[in-house]
């Protein structure tokens, strides 16, 4: 199965050098350090307890009738939020640009589907520096995993993909923007994860897992199961006031490795 990662040119190529003073990188994926793997047995319990007290939301959409629609096949729940935030165990759920701008999630999609050549396809430029703080559902445990981390976190959720269900080919924002790690809690063996064109499978194993959300990438679930994770973004390279953290000749493959984010 191609999810349509693949495209003829590179549109994110204006993220990277000679564009900027990034490099682009390479793998597309990559297993963290077992200095960061969760107790998954444990992680499953809590989540269990959670959903108990709180139920998961589905995603929200503008269609193009102009009707905000339930996205039924994927599901989440905030551990983190915006201090301003409205409805705080959801405000994950949302994209937001420069200066807290509200994004919708179909009309950001849509911008860069592959159904566009790649010369007409637009980024949207995502700011998550502002989820500063815990959820409610951010039990003690959870706070534990996140304190394995040494970068500052933005958005961290629960998320589940439906059987059936696929999120689309998308960008988010290139590594020195942010990164993101999942560590699967449940799963089946036809979930598909794709970035640029490599698919890759993503065990349910206690450990976290990075990829290049800053390529075309894309994920389906055609099994007959959920697949649910803990999904953690991190702002690796600068600090959530944009200071630096690492530069431009700091690797995030070795920062990987070596346990450094």
């Amino acid at each position: 199965m191609n999810l349509g990662t693949k495209s003829e040119g590179n549109f994110v190529d204006r993220f990277y050098s000679p564009f900027t003073s990034w490099p682009s990188i390479s793998p597309n994926f990559l297993a963290l350090p077992d200095t960061y793997s969760i107790d998954l047995e444990k992680a499953k319990k809590e989540i269990a307890a959670l959903t108990q007290k709180f139920a998961l939301a589905p995603f929200k959409f503008e269609s193009k009738d102009g009707r905000v629609r339930n996205r039924l096949s994927y599901r989440g729940i905030g551990l983190t939020t915006r201090p301003e935030a409205e409805d705080p165990l959801f405000d994950s759920l949302n994209l937001y640009g420069s200066q807290g701008r509200k994004l919708d999630i179909y009309q950001t999609f849509a911008k860069v589907s592959e159904k566009l050549p790649a010369s007409e396809r637009v980024i949207e430029v995502l700011d998550e520096t502002g989820f500063s703080e815990l959820t409610e559902a951010c039990t003690p445990y959870f706070q534990f995993v996140l304190s394995k981390f040494k970068s500052n976190y933005s958005k961290v959720r629960l998320l589940e993909l439906m059987p059936g269900g696929q999120i689309p080919p998308h960008v988010d924002f290139p590594y020195y923007e942010g990164i993101r790690v999942h560590a699967v809690i449940d799963s089946n063996p036809d979930v598909i994860w794709e970035v640029n064109g490599e698919q890759f499978k993503i065990p349910s194993d206690g450990r976290f897992y990075w990829f290049d959300t800053g390529k075309y990438h894309a994920v389906s679930n055609p099994g007959k199961t959920p697949r649910l994770v803990l999904s953690i973004n991190l702002l690796v390279y600068k600090n959530r006031d944009g200071s630096p953290r690492f530069k431009e000749n700091h690797n995030l493959e070795d920062l990987i490795l070596k346990a450094l984010i």
